[in-house]
């Protein structure tokens, strides 16, 4: 099992499906989840060996479209659970 990181960010929701489009056509780089609707903050959680290849994304994501970094929001200090990063979740 890999240790995994996690960063949080504000972003416009009409650009969330761009960006949960492009997360995900990286497959295996980085997992996207919305965290509070109202306010499109978003977690963006991903292996800790790939940190590099993520911040570099992010940075090119960044001059496309507005996201804003944000503290982990209150009452998710503990974090969300997390899945083995290369482990498929058993569906009954």
């Amino acid at each position: 099992m890999f240790e995994t990181q996690a960063r949080y960010f504000r972003v416009h929701r009409h650009d969330l499906v761009y960006l949960k489009f492009i997360l995900e056509a990286y497959e295996g780089l980085a997992v996207l989840s919305t965290v509070e609707r109202e306010g499109a903050i978003v977690r963006i959680g991903y292996p800790s060996f790939s940190s590099v290849d993520v911040d570099a994304l992010l940075l090119a994501l960044s001059e496309e479209i507005e996201m804003t970094e944000v503290p982990i929001p209150a009452g998710l200090s503990e974090g969300l659970p997390q899945l083995p990063v290369g482990k498929v979740a058993e569906h009954a």
